[in-house]
């Protein structure tokens, strides 16, 4: 089986890649770190499946999916993320699976035996097919998929629309932290501490993980940080064309070179 990784965490895109090729039968025949790139490479590699992120600094992996799919490609598509349950649900639909962030070997296993089984059946199935019913099965199974792409992209939007609840577990006991009470996340030495204006927590959450939990009115601005953009109460031009951000609380984080353009762009500046 031939796949590709898409993944624009170059960490994150390594230990996929790492696992996958642990796997018998699996080929890595292509990787990518944005959408453009995953579209250019795409037609190059023609893989059998594509693990997408979902997040990606361009597009999301749903609008990757849905372009591929107009384009006339309908690869067995992986969605790696990490939603939480109300948003899984909806990539729980045919000919489409998901895998969870951080990635378990068992899982993953199980995700490549299914994508066989789909691969299989779909090569069989155009064995048995004249040329002329190949033709028409290929145009149905890409409307058909580009219409569960459509039904996972309107859960995913209906679903960041909602007031959701970070869980932290502190002292024995299961906190629930709405999204719009996070001013801003950061990364403290092997952990990320979440701060809101009353107060702060230590959690075992990666930047990566918040990144696809919490609404999209957060926005990574720096590799250590991860900022609400409804708590911001001014931002301040700094050194090299970036910026610094005042929060609702006063306190200041950095937008480094690296995510200033994204910033630019979402802030309309």
């Amino acid at each position: 089986m031939r796949v590709m990784v898409v993944d624009d965490e170059r960490p994150a895109r390594d230990e996929l890649c790492y696992l996958l090729r642990e796997i018998p039968g699996v080929e890595i025949v292509g990787e990518a770190g944005t959408g453009e790139e995953t579209i250019r490479k795409f037609g190059e590699c023609t893989p059998d499946a594509i693990f997408l992120d979902i997040q990606m600094p361009d597009a999301s992996g749903v609008d990757v999916a849905r372009e591929l799919a107009r384009l006339g490609f309908s690869p067995a598509i992986v969605f790696a993320t990490a939603y939480d349950q109300y948003a899984i649900e909806a990539f729980d639909v045919n000919a489409v699976d998901y895998l969870l962030k951080p990635f378990r070997e068992d899982r993953l296993a199980e995700t490549v035996q299914r994508l066989k089984r789909r691969i299989e059946e779909k090569n069989l199935g155009v064995d048995q097919t004249t040329q002329a019913e190949q033709v028409t099965t290929e145009q149905v199974q890409a409307r058909d998929f580009l219409a569960k792409l459509d039904q996972i992209y309107t859960s995913i939007h209906a679903a960041e629309g909602r007031e959701g609840k970070l869980k932290i577990e502190e002292n024995g006991k299961i906190l629930l932290i709405p999204f719009g009470e996070i001013l801003y996340a950061t990364i403290e030495d092997r952990s990320v501490r979440i701060v809101t204006r009353e107060r702060s927590y230590l959690t075992n959450y990666t930047l990566t993980e918040l990144e696809g939990l919490l609404k999209s009115s957060f926005l990574r601005v720096h590799k250590s940080y991860l900022a609400q953009l409804d708590q911001i109460h001014s931002i301040i031009p700094w050194f090299n064309n970036t910026y610094n951000l005042i929060m609702k609380d006063n306190s200041e984080i950095p937008v480094s070179r690296t995510y200033v353009k994204l910033f630019r762009e979402r802030m309309g500046l």
